[in-house]
């Protein structure tokens, strides 16, 4: 069958979702909705990340039982993605007990394989990143280089994956499948491996007790990356196995080391089908500057769409910040966004022609120039079938909001409301034009184009229903509402 599986990295529920969360699940969101519109068997899975010391600290804070405060969390989670029109097939959390169960069962399954050995722990601990760092990766005075803070030096019992075991096997892997790393350098994830150390996965209850138990040691519990990686297999019931292995794994720049290295790893050492490819972008900062309280200038994903519209936010950040590249939030540049490129273009001509459509009727009539739609389809297809997530951002990016743009300047040229002999005629040709360029933004522009796109025509069938043309109900379409 032809399927797309894709991933986001499941979040840490220790606050609200923000930007980032909501940049990553959008993206992902955009990439579903494409593959369903080409007939793939679409599986999109997201959730959360409940386990570990972070979690269990901010719960404690919060004078609640971590569990409860999952659970809290889990509900913000959920409706943020209801208000962002997130149409995920699955919300896995990994307190779930059916997670637990298979996590336990891989575990065993590699122990028996002699991969799990106990052993004792000295390191550089980060809480916030909920990993061990060496000497060399710290900033001076043994600070974190990502969360700008003393980390903790630990020396723990633990139990051990013997991830340096399988390092000529990821160099083999990396070589054979050259397509598997988008965004991230090779060169990177090669000199990273070069003297890999094998990976403490769990942690004594005497120092953590919120976490999934160690099947063969009650005295242990399961180190939270190791539990949360195995969460894109542990997903899939016995109905959905056919999905694996994932096709489209999406993280920030933060985590590749995890799945690039790690999370191969662990499914070589199970024998299981490694993912198609993975994919970097990059951090999101705020009018130049990084996200912070302390500077008041964190930006909730959930007030801006209240205020403009999911479509927005949707389209400012698939089109206006380059995916694998970090990008920047501008509230200034978002609004115009929302009133120039959306209502002035895409809103407007869609008023435009109901107008003169309930004014002075049209004739069906093809769009002159519909082998530019055709086109933008081919291109698109191609980047589909080889599951190229920049290649398929880049066609909408650069070759379908121009079209609207094109019949503007067609409306323009021709004016039918000047009642001209071929006045239907072209108002009719437009229609089509309009017809399909919205059937193309269906995954950008979800809200509006379902107030266009009212049957089930799909992208795919662009290419055997050229002739077809939107028909307006009435004459104005309230879209978006403008924001001053």
């Amino acid at each position: 069958m032809k399927k797309c599986y894709i991933t986001t990295p499941i979040y840490y529920p220790n606050a609200k979702p923000h930007l980032g969360s909501a940049y990553t699940t959008i993206i992902a969101d955009f990439l579903a909705r494409v593959y369903r519109e080409f007939n793939y068997e679409t599986f999109f899975l997201t959730g959360l990340d409940e386990h570990g010391e972070k979690i269990e600290k901010v719960a404690k804070e919060n004078k609640k039982e971590p569990k409860d405060f999952v659970d809290e969390m889990a509900k913000e989670f959920q409706n943020a993605w209801k208000k962002l029109d997130i149409s995920y097939d699955y919300f896995i959390r990994t307190s779930d007990e059916n997670h637990k169960k298979k996590v336990q069962k891989f575990l065993n399954e590699i122990k028996e394989n002699g991969d799990i050995y106990l052993g004792v722990y000295n390191g550089y601990y980060c809480v916030g990143c909920e990993r061990y760092y060496t000497e060399k990766d710290l900033l001076e005075g043994f600070v974190c280089p990502l969360h700008l803070k003393k980390v903790e030096k630990k020396s723990i019992e633990s139990y051990f994956f013997r991830l340096s075991k399988y390092k000529e096997a990821l160099i083999e892997f990396y070589n054979k499948n050259p397509g598997f790393l988008r965004n991230i350098s090779i060169e990177q994830i090669m000199n990273s491996i070069e003297d890999l150390k094998d990976l403490s996965i769990s942690r004594p209850k005497s120092q953590l007790t919120w976490g999934i138990e160690i099947p063969f040691d009650k005295n242990h519990v399961v180190y939270v990356w190791f539990d949360a990686l195995l969460n894109y297999y542990t997903a899939l019931n016995e109905n959905k196995s056919l999905f694996w292995p994932p096709d489209i794994q999406l993280v920030g720049k933060d985590i590749v080391w995890f799945h690039a290295v790690i999370w191969p790893a662990m499914l070589i050492a199970n024998n299981k089908p490694l993912p198609r490819t993975l994919y970097s972008h990059g951090f999101l900062t705020v009018d130049g500057k990084k996200m912070s309280k302390s500077l008041g200038n964190v930006v909730d994903p959930i007030e801006i769409v209240e205020k403009y519209s999911s479509d927005t936010l949707r389209y400012y950040l698939i089109t206006k910040i380059g995916f694998g590249e970090d990008g920047d939030f501008s509230l200034n540049a978002f609004k115009d966004v929302h009133n120039q490129e959306l209502i002035g273009h895409y809103a407007n001509l869609a008023n435009r022609l109901a107008k003169l459509a309930h004014s002075f009727g049209y004739k069906k009539r093809k769009w002159r120039e519909i082998e530019k739609v055709k086109n933008v389809f081919y291109e698109l297809e191609k980047n589909v079938e080889s599951y190229n997530v920049n290649g398929i951002i880049r066609v909408y990016t650069e070759m379908i909001m121009p079209l609207v743009s094109d019949v503007n300047m067609l409306l323009n040229k021709e004016q039918p409301w000047q009642k001209r002999e071929n006045s239907k005629d072209v108002i009719g040709e437009c229609l089509n034009a309009f017809f399909h360029i919205s059937l193309l933004l269906k995954p950008l522009l979800p809200y509006a184009t379902s107030l266009i796109i009212t049957n089930k025509s799909k992208i795919c069938d662009i290419p055997k229903d050229e002739s077809n043309l939107w028909i307006p109900e009435k004459e104005n379409y309230i879209i978006y509402k403008k924001v001053e």
